[in-house]
């Protein structure tokens, strides 16, 4: 009889995501979800948060849902001298990569809300995929740059 390290690790690494305490879809994991806390007249308010794509295939992020209101997928672009934030409809997170949605690059918008979350509360998101799944993660208002912040434009893929 032959001991195999490989059919030890795959049921361990199971186990520790499984454990982890950052929600997943599918392959898919959610982490350092988080909303700036804005001004209470802020008619915008920025989501951000990393997706991690474990699969052999690409996954597109589609729509991210709260009760608070409504959330737009958004890419702030350079052009000139000039950002400037545009709508995108997906966005894509290549197999065995991550993209992190973080000032000044990919984010959400969360709009037509009563009011602006407070620093310190806890906002429920649902994350929808192009495969149709789905995953929830608890996001907290966080005031200034958020100390789960990427250091700017991190995105892979």
């Amino acid at each position: 009889m032959t001991f195999s390290f490989r059919r030890l690790i795959k049921p361990a690494l199971l186990l520790a995501l499984v454990n982890s305490s950052a929600p997943f879809a599918g392959e898919v994991m959610v982490h350092d979800a988080w909303i700036r806390a804005m001004p209470p007249n802020a008619r915008a308010v920025p989501v951000y948060l990393s997706l991690h794509n474990g699969s052999d295939s690409s996954i597109a992020l589609t729509a991210i849902e709260t009760p608070l209101g409504r959330v737009e997928l958004h890419q702030s672009i350079q052009q000139g001298e000039m950002m400037k934030m545009q709508r995108v409809e997906r966005i894509e997170v290549a197999a065995h990569e991550m993209v992190k949605l973080a000032p000044m690059g990919y984010h959400g918008m969360l709009l037509d809300m009563q009011a602006p979350p407070a620093t310190g509360e806890q906002v429920a998101l649902t994350l929808h995929f192009d495969n149709g799944e789905t995953a929830r993660v608890e996001a907290p208002v966080i005031a200034g740059q958020g100390k789960m912040m990427a250091s700017g434009h991190e995105h892979h893929h």
